[in-house]
């Protein structure tokens, strides 16, 4: 097994990412069952969102949702959290996706901890995935759900008007 380590104690491995991201990619193929995103961006996503992980520099990430005429009204954030062991986290899932108006749509952000030696290279290589930028939400912010495996942990919260 692979293990990286960022300063101090605070180390997860690629099994680690691995279990998290089960958590996440089930939420994600829930907005795609929806048809608010296609299958083949849900795999893009995922994948990208496992490559940043790894690579240890991503801070949090966010699902942003817009009704049919593209106004924001609702993200879910998924924060990176690698301090401390956690023994317990929960179970994917919770979104009701049929609550969403007709016509929704997503969009994918995330933010990278530009401090990281390795930040730049992975921002470059996301560019030639065709990412662009964008800005973090502000809103409203309610702690639902806490993914965890060893000492990684993705903290989802749901971001409102």
């Amino acid at each position: 097994m692979s293990t990286y380590t960022f300063s101090g104690t605070d180390s997860y491995s690629i099994s680690d990412v691995k279990a998290v991201m089960q958590n996440t990619y089930e939420d994600i193929v829930g907005f795609a069952n929806k048809e608010i995103i296609t299958y083949q961006r849900a795999k893009g996503w995922i994948e990208d969102l496992t490559y940043m992980l790894n690579e240890k520099v991503i801070k949090f990430f966010e699902v942003k949702l817009y009704d049919k005429n593209s106004n924001w009204y609702k993200t879910y954030r998924y924060t990176v959290d690698t301090y401390g062991y956690l023994s317990s986290g929960s179970a994917s899932g919770g979104i009701n996706y049929f609550s969403f108006p007709e016509g929704t749509k997503a969009s994918l952000y995330a933010d990278l901890d530009f401090s990281k030696a390795n930040a730049a290279s992975v921002n470059e290589e996301l560019n030639r995935r065709g990412w662009g930028t964008g800005t973090a939400t502000e809103g409203n912010s309610t702690h639902e759900r806490n993914y965890v495996s060893n000492s990684l942990q993705l903290k989802r919260s749901v971001i409102t008007k």
